[in-house]
Formats: C-alpha cells, sequence, structure tokens
C-alpha cells in the first residue's frame, strides 16, 4: 500500500469511525420503535443522506471558514480539533441511548426525526465536522470531499441494512462494537492534538 493510498484509507476510516452508524443502530432503532419495516428503511436512508449532504458542505467550504471567518490558524484548529473528539469520544461512550417512548411515528415525523436528532447530531455532530475539516485542512476539499463520499458509501450500506445487522448483532453486540469505535474516536482527537502541539512548540518534536 503507497502511503497516499494509506494516508487516504486512514481519511475515511476517521470519518467513518466518529460518524459511527453501527454503534448507533441501537438509538436509532430505539427512537423509531412502532414504525413499520418500509417506513423505518426509508427514515435510515434519509438520515444518512442528509448527514452527507452535511459533510460534503464542510468538505467543500471548511477551509474558507477557518481562513476568513475565524481567521485561525490551521495547527489551532487542529488542537481544537482534536480535544473536542477526545471529549466527544469520551462522552459517547458514557451516555446512555435514547428511546422513543411516544406513540408510534408516521411518516412525517419521520422525516423530521431523520433530519434530526438522526442525521445530526447522531450522525454528524461536532466531532464528524471537525475530523472532515481538518482532513479538509492537509489535503485540500477535493480530498476531503470524496474520503466523505467513500466513507458514507458504507454508512449507508450500514443503515440500509440495519434490520439485518441488529438481528445479527443483537443490541448487546452492535452497543460494543459503538464502544470500540469511540475509542478510535479517541485516539484520533489524541493524535491530532500532539501533531498540533509538535507544530506549534517545535522543541516538543524528537
Amino acid at each position: 500500500m503507497t502511503p497516499a493510498t494509506r494516508s487516504f484509507f486512514e481519511a475515511v476510516l476517521s470519518i467513518f469511525a466518529i460518524v459511527n452508524p453501527i454503534g448507533t443502530l441501537p438509538v436509532f432503532a430505539g427512537m423509531t420503535e412502532g414504525m413499520s419495516p418500509p417506513l423505518r428503511r426509508r427514515v435510515f436512508r434519509l438520515a444518512g443522506l442528509v448527514a452527507f449532504c452535511i459533510i460534503a458542505i464542510m468538505a467543500v467550504t471548511g477551509r474558507f471558514i477557518i481562513d476568513q471567518v475565524f481567521h485561525i490558524t490551521l495547527d489551532e484548529f487542529a488542537l481544537g480539533g482534536g480535544l473536542l473528539l477526545i471529549v466527544v469520544g469520551i462522552y459517547q461512550m458514557i451516555v446512555g441511548l435514547a428511546r422513543h417512548t411516544g406513540p408510534p411515528l408516521d411518516a412525517d415525523q419521520g422525516a423530521r426525526l431523520a433530519v434530526t436528532p438522526l442525521a445530526s447530531p447522531l450522525l454528524v455532530g461536532p466531532g464528524t465536522i471537525v475530523t472532515v475539516m481538518l482532513i479538509v485542512s492537509r489535503h485540500g476539499p477535493l480530498y476531503g470531499l470524496s474520503a466523505s463520499v467513500v466513507a458514507f458509501v458504507f454508512v449507508m450500506l450500514v443503515l440500509h441494512f440495519s434490520h439485518h445487522i441488529l438481528k445479527l448483532m443483537g443490541r448487546v453486540g452492535s452497543i460494543a462494537v459503538g464502544r470500540v469505535m469511540q475509542i478510535f474516536i479517541i485516539s484520533i482527537g489524541v493524535h491530532f492534538v500532539v501533531m498540533a502541539l509538535k507544530r506549534i512548540f517545535p522543541l516538543l518534536a524528537p
């Protein structure tokens, strides 16, 4: 595997890990409890599409936002973003799973549910946006957009086959996978922090 291929693979894995569709499936299932299977699948697909649109917009406009709107350096953004990833990862490891306890949802309610909270902040939260913007700051908008497209192909596959995945893994199994993914998220955040500190404080570099 060439360095360029490995770097792209790591970017895709970073986005997939922070989106964490497998670990989020129990939350989705709980919040859409009572829906018919076809409606649930439509809601899941819509949530994935909305989440991708959010990420695509950030991939294209993220560099402009960093440079022209907030006027911060890439190292400063990487440090803040890395710390945020660590906090998000730790929070998601200890937070409870949401569950819908009201009456069954209809199509209109399902569409609103797909946009929020399923698409955002469950699939695309601050950690996801930070991850994509950090990738864009390092490699450019096209690279970040391409990595997002590949990552969301797998995200959409997970959402499309969510019923089978939940049935195969069970609620406990999917939660366990989600917790493992949170470890990767925290590790990615630590990596961003260390790299940023080495650039801000060159004496820290070996």
